[in-house]
């Protein structure tokens, strides 16, 4: 049997835990008070299957129901909604993309390392089924369960947090107190995703996960147990208690060391450093990706991509146009790329949909080719395009319902102005630019299960 964690309290539901009981968990009967005095039957009697038990019970109709579902009922008019809205961490932004919905058994352990997390082949068993969140951070679960204690879930890749609400029959019950609805900050929460991120001497790109709302115990050595373990790059600062080790011996020197992370991420070092990223490592990089693991790369950390296997540096034409803008077009084209324009624009990081203002940006990227997906650039179409966001899944030459990985590269220095000695101790709490807003897009894109961008988000099943 699996209890759900205790959470949090908030008014208008109760966060306690729910237990997925025995055979003889199935002897209630549905709660009163939905609108026709009907119940899932359609014959006005009880069933005999609680909403927790798990059991089935035959209909009249020769329908069965199991657990939850047998808490559905039906209503004239207004059915039973469960709505809300989904936060970061900081509980500062709604996100796009979360996945939303009731367990009709308890969710599977989430489990560390690298996956390969396909969106078509993710198995939830929601009642009566799962919902994404939209670019305003909002979701919509129709025909919902009702009860004292029901449970509810979302989650983004690894970022899952469970909680239990009560759920009123015949009527839209609302959950979006950022307070509550937000994505883990630690691992009493929920569950988080093992993080490794080197540090660099040119841009406090981990900062920007502090920022985000991850608590400061979470960030340790890796010989701790926080969720994001910290690696001193290159000029980089070291963490909290101190002890980072430098990831040219301790991470990204063999797969097996980087595989045990879900996510990595990397800080600019003011330079390529390829002295500390021989060819058998950035070998070992490409195979992290292609195993499932998810790769966040920021300005110089791109030799891991042009100076790497074949495969990966043939996915852009390398060294820009040497573009001076300060606006930049956020490409359209694809679903993900239009939400992402909208998002931006729904949290005020931009005044104009479709462009963004970014700084220190730099020219090592021109334009993209098949297999990579473009996100932000300057000079579309003049001949001097010169590209700040890309994406691309792994492996590069599969299928794409092959591929498991996912690699991003950020043209600029993204928490550019900051400075850090120690993580996260000394990296503030101002709030994200909206350079820094396009990435936490990105991040959690990122985070997500992998499928093909041409197509919108796959709802799991």
């Amino acid at each position: 049997m699996l209890t759900f964690r205790t959470l949090a309290v908030m008014a208008g539901f109760s966060v306690t835990g729910v237990l997925f009981a025995g055979a003889n968990g199935c002897s209630s009967t549905p709660s009163s008070g939905f609108g026709d005095g009907q119940n899932q039957n359609g014959d006005g009697g009880p069933q005999n299957c609680g909403a927790f038990g798990d059991c089935k019970q035959e209909n009249a109709d020769a329908h069965q129901c199991v657990n939850l579902e047998c808490a559905v009922h039906q209503c004239n008019g207004v059915s039973t909604k469960v709505t809300g809205k989904i936060f970061d961490p900081a509980g500062k932004v709604p996100l796009y993309n979360v996945v939303v919905y009731i367990p009709n058994s308890p969710p599977k352990e989430v489990t560390s390392g690298a996956t390969c997390d396909k969106c078509g082949s993710t198995a939830l068993n929601p009642v009566p089924k799962a919902v994404l969140t939209n670019e305003k951070g909002e979701f919509t679960i129709d025909g919902a369960p009702d009860g004292e204690q029901i449970p509810l879930v979302f989650q983004v890749g690894k970022w899952r947090r469970q909680m239990v609400v009560k759920v009123d029959p015949c009527r839209e019950n609302r959950f979006d107190d950022p307070k509550v609805m937000h994505l883990p900050r630690s691992k009493a929460e929920g569950d988080m995703p093992q993080m490794a991120i080197t540090t660099g001497g040119c841009d406090p790109f981990a900062c920007l996960f502090s920022r985000l709302g991850i608590d400061n115990s979470e960030f340790t050595n890796p010989t701790g147990n926080g969720r994001v373990h910290v690696y001193k790059g290159t000029g980089g600062g070291d963490v909290q208690g101190g002890g980072a080790p430098n990831p040219q011996t301790a991470l990204w020197n063999d797969t097996s060391s980087l595989k045990k992370y879900d996510i990595v991420l990397l800080s600019c070092e003011c330079d390529e450093h390829n002295e500390t990223k021989s060819a058998a490592q950035k070998q070992a990089m490409r195979d992290y990706l292609n195993l499932g693991g998810r790769v966040f790369a920021t300005h110089y950390h791109y030799t891991w991509f042009k100076n790497g296997p074949a495969d990966v540096a043939g996915l852009v034409n390398w060294g820009g146009g040497g573009s001076f803008a300060t606006t930049f077009d956020i490409d359209q084209t694809f679903p993900k790329g239009k939400a992402m324009a909208t998002w931006l624009q729904n949290i005020g990081a931009t005044a104009t949909l479709g462009q963004i203002a970014l700084t220190e940006t730099a020219s090592d990227v021109g334009t993209v080719k098949p297999g990579a997906q473009r996100w932000i650039s300057s000079g579309t179409g003049t001949g001097s395009e010169s590209v700040k966001y890309f994406t691309f899944n792994a492996p590069v030459a599969a299928k794409v319902d092959d591929q498991c990985g996912r690699g991003v590269m950020s043209d600029i220095h993204v928490s550019g102005g900051l400075s850090a000695t120690t993580i996260p101790t000394t990296c503030g709490t101002t709030d994200l630019s909206p350079q820094e807003r396009a990435l936490e897009f990105l991040f959690f894109d990122l985070s997500s299960c992998v499928q093909d961008d041409k197509i919108p988000p796959i709802v799991p099943k």
